[in-house]
């Protein structure tokens, strides 16, 4: 910077940003003394409104363009510093003191977010939980204003390099709160994040209104937890991940995201897949119906009929023991076999979850 321009920066009693503010969303005008001078202009620029705060108190919003410093312009920073009434020999004050702050208007995207405080959850598989929520969103600061009200309660002024870092950590804090409120199971939610997102968007904002704040297009992206937890956590979706390829080998479609709840839901429509097993039971029920009378009727366990038909040579008793419904004639073994206590299907006994329906054993 030459002199000429040293020397008119000195003198220009302006307020106006020139580079320096990009890439700042809250930037508070560096001044050292704070001094505003009545009469002179304040220019903004078109991705921004000007908020003056006098005595540690919100006043006015200056919008984009070029306006002079006046009464006209700021009602209530005038009022506030009794700028508009004359000292004992009738003159009117020519400068006062104020912090003025850059406020970004558009939306900002993709920012991150995270919590100040722990959550608490209940998890059936972890028990009691607390952590850290971290994610990103789509931000747009609406009302000034009400911003600087809150990040000024316990601070003087708000640093330029502070300013988002605060309020993003107060959505991260909402964001807890909500966690805490939707009472999911913790198990349900790293299974199946979309769960806890598809609940969080449309009930945001009526957290963060408060702040003058919109978000948009919120999604959590990790948990911070404590290191035992954490092991849990990763072992039992390594556990997970290692059933699921076992299965996508045998070209079974097997989505372990899904956990089936306590009750069955009946406001949904039944999938695809339970639907079809459905039919074909109730088809072999009707086959087992319309035996002949002299042909012994085929033993029905939890699990579904018995596709093995008794040999009628025999003069043996038909053995009753289950067997898989998988047209299979090995004698259930429980030592290697169990039934899903959900869908009633055979499966190994070292499975945790049922590869069918997905239902915690």
């Amino acid at each position: 910077m030459g002199l000429i321009a040293r020397l008119k920066q000195m003198f220009n009693k302006n307020i106006e940003c020139g580079d320096e503010i990009n890439g700042h969303y809250i930037y508070l005008y560096p001044s050292s003394n704070r001094i505003v001078n009545v009469n002179s202009h304040i220019i903004v620029g078109d991705d921004y409104n000007a908020v003056f705060v006098c005595n540690d108190k919100v006043c006015d919003i200056v919008p984009s363009g070029k306006h002079k410093i006046s009464g006209a312009v700021l009602p209530k920073s005038f009022s506030k510093m009794k700028l508009d009434k004359p000292n004992k020999h009738g003159n009117y004050p020519k400068k006062f003191k104020a912090d003025v702050y850059f406020i970004y208007k558009h939306v900002i995207s993709q920012h991150e977010f995270s919590s100040d405080n722990k959550f608490v959850l209940r998890s059936n598989e972890f028990g009691k939980i607390k952590g850290y929520s971290e994610g990103l969103c789509d931000v747009q600061i609406t009302e000034p204003d009400k911003l600087l009200k809150v990040l000024l309660i316990d601070r003087f002024f708000v640093p330029n390099k502070q300013g988002m870092p605060l309020v993003m950590g107060i959505v991260g804090n909402e964001v807890n709160n909500m966690i805490e409120n939707s009472k999911i199971d913790f198990t349900q939610i790293i299974l199946n994040p979309s769960i806890l997102n598809a609940h969080l968007n449309p009930e945001i904002n009526k957290y963060v209104s408060e702040l003058g704040i919109r978000i948009y297009n919120l999604e959590l992206t990790s948990f911070k937890l404590n290191k035992k937890v954490q092991k849990k956590v990763a072992m039992f979706l390594s556990e997970r991940k290692s059933l699921t390829e076992e299965f996508d080998k045998t070209g079974i479609k097997y989505t372990p995201e899904q956990i089936v709840p306590n009750k069955v839901d009946i406001s949904k429509p039944v999938s695809d897949a339970f639907a079809t097993s459905l039919t074909a039971n109730q088809g072999n029920l009707q086959n087992v119906q319309t035996q002949n009378d002299n042909v012994p009727p085929q033993i029905i366990r939890r699990g579904g009929l018995n596709n093995i038909k008794p040999d009628a040579t025999l003069n043996t008793p038909q053995n009753t023991e289950y067997k898989a419904p998988i047209n299979s004639s090995e004698v259930f073994n429980e030592s290697d076999k169990k039934v899903c206590k959900f869908c009633g299907e055979t499966i190994d006994a070292k499975f945790s979850f049922c590869p069918l329906c997905g239902f915690k054993q």
